[in-house]
């Protein structure tokens, strides 16, 4: 049954079974909002917005923003869309993206911590896990079961691989590869052992990546190192496969390890 709060300004939006909508909170026209789906008190959902089931959006977050790009016809139908049972915490911002009939997108089972900001055009995968104060600029591409910390600043147009953990207030510009470790500002200090652990991957899929990330980074083009080793010595295992396949963008830029003092 659903629940909408007296108080609450609910417009021509398509609302689906179990739905609650709290105090003071606003759904605009055009809005849609899956099955059990909870908007909590002074929530405000944009009539751009698409949430699938189970979402919960809590107090004060803003989903279907304008973007923040000065160039940008505000008349031009763009969308937010979210997938099953993502958790968006207080404050958090989503915007729509910027081009015509294109969709900001977040995937299912993500939790975006209070006051995090996805900017228009991101994608961003399922399981992915965003803390409190961290912003995606426009643009950006965060590939699933990526821990993105508290505080971090994600430049606009970066990519953040499946898996990868960036440390918290670090600020990055350049590609993070997957299941790679990233702190400070665009330094990057190897594989994330123990969140591939906990994310179930095996020993061999984790020996396997560290041994890629050494050789991938043992001098020269990170790229052109992943192509040949693709060639040479394909990977055996699913995780390496998809660490040596986030270098296959040409044009690209992507984290490398800073000259450590001795």
């Amino acid at each position: 049954m659903t629940k909408i709060h007296p108080s609450a300004i609910v417009g021509k939006a398509s609302l689906g079974e179990n739905v609650e909508i709290g105090p003071y909170s606003i759904v605009e026209d055009g809005a849609v909002v899956g099955d059990n789906c909870i908007v909590e008190p002074y929530a405000r959902l944009r009539g751009c917005v698409k949430l699938g089931k189970g979402v919960r959006i809590c107090s004060y977050a803003l989903i279907g923003g304008d973007p923040q790009d000065l160039n940008f016809d505000m008349s031009v139908p763009t969308f937010v869309e979210i997938g099953d049972g993502t958790l968006v915490r207080e404050s958090s911002t989503i915007h729509r993206a910027t081009f015509a009939g294109q969709a900001t997108r977040v995937g299912s089972n993500c939790l975006l911590m209070a006051s995090s900001h996805i900017g228009h055009d991101c994608k961003v995968a399922d399981n992915v896990i965003l803390c409190s104060f961290s912003a995606l600029a426009g643009h950006v591409h965060v590939d699933k079961g990526a821990f993105i910390s508290g505080g971090v600043m994600v430049h606009q147009r970066t990519r953040v691989g499946e898996g990868a953990f960036i440390s918290g207030t670090s600020a990055v510009s350049l590609d993070v590869p997957p299941f790679s470790y990233a702190h400070a500002r665009n330094d990057i200090g190897g594989i994330n052992v123990v969140g591939m652990s906990r994310k179930g991957f095996s020993r061999e899929e984790i020996a396997e990546v560290k041994s890629l990330y050494f050789k991938v980074y043992s001098g020269g083009s990170p790229r052109k190192i992943a192509m040949q080793l693709k060639d040479s010595e394909p990977p055996t295992t699913r995780a390496g496969k998809i660490f040596l396949d986030f270098f296959a963008l040409e044009g690209r830029h992507y984290l490398q390890p800073r000259a450590r003092e001795k």
